[in-house]
């Protein structure tokens, strides 16, 4: 009994030593906060989306402190927020970003995708992708939300079988789109006051093919990359447009106007 007696005052002696050992170490190593990141912080949104380039709001925080530059800047937080950055940190010059939106390139509703086939796996895209998920084509959004579960503004909503995009509520992180394991998500150029055309289908097969899983997927006729002064263009059987050669909305009406599956569609920024 003594024995024990003397085997638990010895653990504790040690386990209080140890105890106090990391108490001092930790009061002695402990790295002081620059005042500064945490103005930053403070003047951040806090929605850790990455938007910026970094991991999260602290990082982002702690490198803009470092080296008293906003790159990107905040997304989130828009002009007012970098302007209060910049005053935080004693610089001049705004942040230039290129306004883009989000689109999801699968726009088909739920009587325009064609299933034959009842899907009763895992309820994730990830998943569902593997095997075929619940509609036929291979290419087309499945429609279980692993990008509205990790949007960090809710953004985003199924709505009649598809994903719906808030651009109001958009913050350009692309979260979404390095989840989705079709790759249906694209930031596409716009303009204040200018309407933002774009493909509504990323399937690449023929047009027999696409006929055969969906009513509204591009079918890779070319009529819109025939147009006078056209921007689209034809590659693997599907409809692209090349932002960089739009000189005017005319041409990409043109072409919305003409398809026949009426796979393009355009936002009203």
């Amino acid at each position: 009994m003594k024995d024990i007696y003397i085997s638990i005052l010895i653990f504790g002696l040690m386990g209080f030593t140890f105890a106090l050992l990391l108490a001092i170490l930790s009061k002695k190593l402990k790295v002081e906060d620059d005042p500064q990141v945490e103005k930053i912080l403070n003047a951040l949104p806090g929605l850790n989306c990455g938007a910026c380039g970094f991991s999260g709001c602290r990082p982002y925080a702690q490198s803009v402190v470092e080296k008293r530059e906003l790159f990107s800047g905040c997304l989130p937080g828009g002009d007012d927020t970098n302007n209060q950055l910049s005053k935080i940190l004693g610089i001049s010059g705004n942040v230039v970003t290129h306004q883009k939106l989000i689109v999801c390139k699968c726009q088909a509703k739920s009587n325009e995708k064609k299933s034959s086939n009842t899907y009763f796996g895992p309820l994730t895209c990830k998943s569902a992708h593997l095997t075929g998920g619940p509609i036929d084509c291979s290419y087309g959004c499945l429609a279980l939300g692993d990008c509205i579960k990790i949007c960090p503004t809710n953004a985003l909503e199924i709505k009649d079988n598809r994903i719906e995009v808030n651009n109001q509520k958009c913050i350009n992180c692309g979260k979404c789109i390095t989840i989705c394991p079709r790759n249906l998500f694209e930031l596409v150029p716009s303009k204040k006051d200018k309407m933002t055309h774009y493909i509504a289908c990323n399937n690449k097969d023929n047009a027999l093919s696409v006929k055969k899983v969906c009513l509204t997927g591009c079918i890779g006729c070319g009529i819109c990359a025939k147009i006078p002064e056209t921007p689209y263009f034809l590659k693997e059987n599907l409809s692209y447009i090349d932002y960089t050669k739009v000189s005017s909305d005319e041409p990409l009406e043109n072409g919305m106007n003409k398809c026949p599956t009426k796979c393009i569609l355009k936002i009203n920024v």
